[in-house]
């Protein structure tokens, strides 16, 4: 028998044998290897090895037998070389997505990069992977993230654009996360909330799938009938693959991944490999939403402390108010009963004595001295008492309106042009009358004496949201930052005489209201007094 191939040639020529490839000469000039790597596969050597099985020598009919298993063998080999380079590829992919996973703390950077890995052609390839996360407080399977192109021409874009940079994963991943996260959360919000199922529906293919933890691909999403038919047509598949996400036995969520673009089917391979994916995915994911928490417990954490400072140093400054009050008072009261005394003979010697006598000038000036240190002493006993005000329903526009009715002669006098605006929609408020008159009456009585040439002297009241303001608008000189700073500070004081107590006592008395004492000042301006009260809902003007 001639043979057909040239398996019997020590040398053969180029067109001797069709089965060669390109860059594989050497064949020509070593038997033994043509042999092994082409003739094996060979058409006409296959015939040879049939036609001599067909001879009668007993021998000779075993070797298409011999050749029938040495080329299951070989196929067997090379997809074992393959599944083998798939691994490899696998380790490689997975080593380096875990140094990731396993260094960032941040839930959305694991996110971004756990689904970039599912969808990348460097990493497992698919088209589109959806995330649904365990919400325990909700009690639901909420959809949370999704990455994937939703129509071919946005896909043809995305791998265009991943071609011309050739970013290595862990580069498209933090790519993905710094510059198109937000994007792709507004791009697939309407599908997650779609997507989302409560716990409670056991027998929902998600739900299902998350509690039996195990792996599922429905071939045909438009047969299964535990799930929603919206959902089916929202997810344009048909072929799905469910993979659940769990750490240490605690349920974290679902990976949905589909090949929604180029409609390629998910081999064995695929879940094999997501599975094995999905182990530190689920670690990674659980540690970051506890570091998260964590955060969020620190910061609660921060802010108690910030407020039981901001509480400490309140009552810190309460009690040195309270030993201020509580000198004030009792030196108050010693001064009190002689000063009474002397101004009472005074007062007496006054009457006694004639017109033109020369001791009544010294006894008059006596007399009024004598009331000064009254009201000074007034004044003390006043901001001692002023911790607890007696509360009650008031129309703080007729309160306005007194205080400015007594103001006529004093505006006259210093040359002041006042005005006054009242919001007549204010309701009651619930004030200390008695005190916050005080407190207006102390506030005008230093914009007065800080205009002795003239000026001009607002007060007003008006509703913002939900506080009632008063305000009291002088044109006088003005404050430096330094001295509005000090100003509200008990013993300060810019004039030459007086307690200092004024302003002071102002913003002690409105602390006992639950009201603010708020001032702005500007040099050769003027400056702004706004008393900010909390509106009451228990009665309001006719």
């Amino acid at each position: 028998m001639t043979p057909l191939c040239c398996w019997n040639l020590e040398q053969i020529a180029p067109e001797d044998c069709s089965s060669l490839r390109p860059g594989e000469e050497a064949l020509l000039f070593d038997r033994k290897q043509r042999f092994l790597r082409r003739c094996l596969e060979c058409p006409r050597f296959l015939e040879d090895v049939r036609l001599l099985g067909n001879e009668s020598d007993g021998l000779a009919s075993l070797f298409p037998y011999a050749m029938e298993e040495l080329l299951s063998q070989k196929m067997q080999l090379t997809a074992l070389s393959r599944q083998f380079d798939s691994r490899n590829r696998e380790i490689r992919f997975l080593h380096e997505i875990g140094q990731v996973l396993q260094s960032s703390m941040d839930l959305d950077e694991v996110l971004a990069m756990a689904l970039t890995a599912v969808t990348s052609g460097k990493g497992f390839g698919l088209n589109r992977a959806i995330l649904l996360l365990v919400d325990p407080e909700r009690q639901l399977l909420r959809g949370h993230f999704a990455v994937g192109p939703r129509h071919r021409d946005e896909a043809n874009r995305i791998w265009q654009e991943i071609a011309s940079n050739d970013y290595s994963l862990e580069q498209m991943g933090q790519h993905f996360f710094e510059q198109k996260m937000v994007a792709e959360k507004d791009k697939f919000r309407d599908l997650l909330e779609l997507l989302s199922v409560p716990l409670n529906r056991r027998e929902h293919l998600f739900v299902k799938t998350l509690n039996e933890q195990r792996s599922l691909c429905v071939d045909d999403l438009y047969r299964e009938t535990a799930i929603d038919r919206s959902q089916v047509e929202a997810l344009g598949v048909r072929q799905l693959l469910l993979v659940p996400l769990v750490s240490h036995n605690n349920p974290i969520g679902l990976l949905l991944a589909d090949n929604i673009i180029n409609h390629q089917p998910i081999g064995e391979e695929d879940i094999h490999s997501l599975e094995t994916f999905a182990l530190p995915v689920s670690f990674a994911i659980e540690r970051a939403a506890y570091y998260l928490k964590l955060q969020e417990k620190l910061a609660q954490i921060t802010e108690a402390n910030r407020r039981l400072k901001e509480q400490q140093n309140l009552i810190l400054r309460m009690e040195k108010m309270a030993l201020v009050g509580k000198l004030t008072a009792n030196i108050a009261h010693s001064i009190r009963n002689p000063l009474t005394i002397i101004g009472g003979f005074a007062r007496t010697l006054s009457r006694s004595t004639d017109l033109d006598d020369s001791r009544r000038s010294y006894i008059e000036s006596i007399v009024k001295e004598a009331r000064k240190l009254e009201e000074v002493l007034q004044e003390v006993l006043t901001y001692s008492e002023s911790l607890h005000p007696t509360l009650d329903l008031w129309d703080v526009n007729q309160m306005l309106t007194g205080i400015y009715s007594g103001l006529s002669d004093d505006l006259r006098l210093h040359a002041i042009d006042g005005r006054l605006q009242l919001d007549p929609g204010l309701p009651l408020l619930r004030i200390d009358f008695k005190k916050l008159s005080y407190c207006i009456r102390s506030i005008i009585s230093n914009a007065l004496e800080a205009m002795p040439d003239g000026g001009s002297l607002n007060l007003s009241t008006r509703r913002q949201d939900d506080d009632a303001l008063i305000l009291i608008v002088d044109s006088g000189p003005g404050m430096d930052p330094e001295t509005l700073q000090a100003a509200t500070t008990p013993f300060f004081s810019t004039k030459d005489q007086g307690t200092g107590l004024g302003l002071s006592l102002c913003a002690r008395i409105l602390e006992g209201h639950g009201a603010r004492l708020e001032i702005a000042s500007e040099l050769g301006v003027g400056t702004t007094f706004t008393i900010r009260l909390k509106l009451t809902s228990e009665g309001t003007h006719g």
